[in-house]
């Protein structure tokens, strides 16, 4: 197991490399001087001008940029943001509250896409199950910004129920709602997948080989049939989790929450190439990092999977 890590680790390298260097290049070549984007109105003298595209690279090739951001990256230094705030501050700023808000909205959507896309698929063609896959096709036909809205109008709004917008704190209560929102479209793949593995588990062989050795129902079901049909799902929310964080932009800009995605879009509208990039890089890693442990849990859940 210590080997598959490592070698697992190995072969994240290159992809951390190209998926850095993509990046980089694609926020190079967004149009725009992000000196003139911070000057704003008011003309830098040529002196000043200089002595900042000195002080951010922006006087040398590209390569020898993305080499000086590396070389940040590396020794955790993240640089400085063209206002002049440490983006390391930003990072830690922004980051905690997206993940508490991405680590929800997948407990959410696990949790009752499990519950749910399992009982469906043990009562296969019968009204829950159907009712069930008509709910989830109306969930990914409406748009999460619509879901968003129409969520804090009901329940803040209208109800009272949930506050409206998220504060600085970004607590629990405050966080619930933002969550069901964001994990509502995952919880509708999270229940079909679910439901369609259980029903093709039920008719497999070593089921019937258990049923007819006697045992019960329940260990039949949580043992044998729900055990298997879990590394589709678990899949899926291993790459979920790194997709969330990324894809909260929405949510959070109806939630007003000051999370990544807000922080992330201010970054690109002032092109400002150190925040949006790494911020970026972050989310590289954590969907790196993601996908591990959705290696690993493999052989937790299948027991005929050995890494050697």
């Amino acid at each position: 197991m210590a080997w598959y890590v490592l070698r697992r680790l190995l072969q994240m390298i290159p992809v951390f490399l190209g998926a850095t260097l993509l990046i980089y290049a694609m926020v190079f070549l967004i149009p725009g001087d992000p000196i003139e984007a911070l000057a704003g109105e008011k003309p830098l003298t040529p002196a000043v001008e200089a002595q900042l595209r000195a002080r951010y690279h922006l006087d040398e090739p590209f390569f020898t940029q993305y080499l000086f951001y590396l070389k940040g990256i590396l020794t955790f230094d993240f640089g400085t943001a063209y206002s002049g705030r440490p983006v390391r501050d930003e990072l830690a700023r922004a980051f905690p509250i997206t993940i508490k808000l991405a680590v929800m909205a997948v407990f959410i959507e696990g949790v009752f896409g499990i519950v749910f896309g399992l009982i469906a698929g043990l009562r296969k063609g019968k009204l829950f199950d159907s009712t069930m896959l008509v709910a989830s096709l109306v969930i990914i036909a409406v748009p999460v910004f619509v879901v968003g809205y129409l969520a804090q109008f009901l329940f803040g709004v209208k109800w009272g129920i949930a506050p409206t917008t998220v504060g600085g704190n970004a607590s629990f209560t405050e966080l619930l709602l933002p969550a069901f929102v964001l994990g509502s479209l995952s919880f509708a793949y999270v229940l079909r997948l679910t439901r369609n593995s259980v029903a093709e588990n039920m008719s497999a062989d070593y089921v019937r080989t258990a049923t007819a050795k006697g045992l019960r129902r329940r260990r039949v079901v949580t043992v044998h049939i729900l055990r298997n049909s879990m590394i589709p799902v678990v899949t899926f929310l291993g790459a979920d989790l790194g997709a969330l964080i990324g894809g909260a932009i929405v949510t959070e800009g109806i939630f007003n929450i000051p999370g990544v995605g807000g922080t992330l879009y201010q970054a690109i509208q002032r092109v400002e190439p150190p925040t949006v990039v790494s911020f970026v890089t972050v989310l590289v890693v954590i969907f790196l990092l993601a996908n591990l442990i959705v290696d690993l849990l493999y052989a937790a859940l299948d027991p005929r999977i050995r890494y050697a």
